[in-house]
């Protein structure tokens, strides 16, 4: 009898392999075969733990959209206003390596999703989490009296987020380009939405 925990190394290393092959060879290109040679375990694993390769590839991004997804958010503890808060929200970016494994499995996932409904529903319910996650802090910044009252949280929220994907992607393909100020642009517009202030 297989013990959980040799069940759980066994599903980790295929969800690894699958993640890796994802960035060498492409989300349409992997195959079941690579992924099992890659994770020294017999194909039928494959579909006994995941079903399919597309639901394999699925926790693969999964996995790596937690910890993109974490990585912003995690600078925001301490911050002592909103301002200073998405102040590092954006920071973040230059704190990646363009060829992080996250980014290209998220831009992988991203393109996928134009062909594949199931990977566009995925990444619309990350993106969702992600959006109301700020959408709160901007709430309690309004609560506050930090921010202006007029403007909708989840409207700001989805606006500061596609920035920060725009950002995200425009960082995967031109490595070298000035954050510093991209963000300075950010921090006025943020500027904009403290009370008393007009975009």
């Amino acid at each position: 009898m297989v013990k959980a925990d040799d069940q759980d190394s066994t599903r980790e290393r295929i969800v690894k392999a699958a993640g890796e092959l994802i960035v060498e060879a492409g989300w349409a290109d992997v195959t079941t075969r690579q992924i099992s040679e890659r994770a020294g375990v017999n194909n039928a694993l494959i579909h006994y733990y995941f079903g399919s390769k597309d639901d394999l590839l699925l926790e693969a991004a999964r996995v790596a959209f937690a910890s993109e997804v974490e990585g912003p958010f995690s600078t925001l503890t301490g911050a002592e206003s909103v301002a200073e808060a998405l102040h590092r929200f954006f920071s973040w970016l230059g704190t990646l390596e363009s060829d992080s494994s996250s980014m290209i499995i998220s831009m992988e996932a991203a393109h996928r999703a134009i062909r594949d409904e199931r990977v566009a529903d995925f990444l619309e319910g990350i993106w969702s989490q992600a959006f109301e996650r700020l959408a709160s802090l901007i709430a309690q910044g309004q609560a506050s009296g930090e921010l202006r009252e007029d403007l909708d949280p989840l409207g700001v929220a989805i606006a500061l987020g596609a920035m920060l994907d725009g950002l995200f992607l425009y960082r995967l393909v031109a490595p070298g380009f000035n954050i510093d100020g991209a963000v300075a642009v950010v921090d006025a517009l943020i500027e904009s939405l403290t009370k008393g202030q007009q975009p």
